[in-house]
C-alpha cells in the first residue's frame, strides 16, 4: 500500500468515526428522546445496547469487543490489497470507519467501567435502533456484496 492510500484511508476512517462519536456524543448529552422526524418512519429516541448487530450477544460485551477488534486488524489487511478507485476499497474504508467508531464507543465505556455500550438513536421503520457507525458497516457491507456479485 502506498503512503499515499494509507494517509487516505487513516484520515477518512478516523474522521467517520469521529462523526459517529459525536453524534453518538451530541445525543447523549441532550438526551434526544422519542425526536419524530418523519412520522412513523424516521424518529430519533436515545437507546443503548452492550452487544453488536440488533442487541445479539448483549450479555457478552468483553467478547464482543474482542471479536470487533480482531474483525477490525482483519479488515485492515483486506484493505491493503484492493486498488484505491474500486468498490471494494470504498466499501472497506466505510466498514472500517463504522467498527472504529463502535470499537472506539465500546472500549472507552469498558475502561471506564460503564458496561461497554455503544449509543444507538436512529429509528428507521421497523429496524431495531441503530448508529451512524452501523450505518457506514450496513452501506459498506451492500456495496461490498454488489461489487462481488458484479465481479462473477
Amino acid at each position: 500500500m502506498t503512503l499515499k492510500k494509507t494517509v487516505y484511508l487513516t484520515l477518512t476512517v478516523s474522521l467517520l468515526a469521529l462523526i459517529d462519536n459525536l453524534t453518538k456524543y451530541y445525543v447523549r448529552v441532550e438526551n434526544i428522546q422519542e425526536l419524530v422526524i418523519i412520522e412513523n418512519i424516521l424518529t430519533i429516541d436515545l437507546t443503548y445496547n452492550t452487544g453488536i448487530a440488533f442487541g445479539f450477544l448483549s450479555d457478552y460485551t468483553n467478547l464482543t469487543y474482542a471479536v470487533s477488534l480482531i474483525v477490525l486488524v482483519w479488515l485492515a489487511f483486506q484493505i491493503k490489497d484492493s486498488p484505491s478507485s474500486s468498490i471494494e476499497f470504498y466499501s472497506f474504508t466505510l466498514i472500517l470507519g463504522g467498527a472504529l467508531g463502535n470499537l472506539s464507543e465500546r472500549g472507552w465505556n469498558l475502561i471506564t467501567d460503564n458496561g461497554g455500550k455503544v449509543t444507538d438513536f436512529i429509528e428507521l421503520l421497523f429496524i431495531p435502533s441503530f448508529n451512524f457507525a452501523d450505518s457506514l458497516i450496513s452501506i459498506g457491507i451492500a456495496l461490498l456484496l454488489f461489487s462481488e456479485f458484479k465481479n462473477r
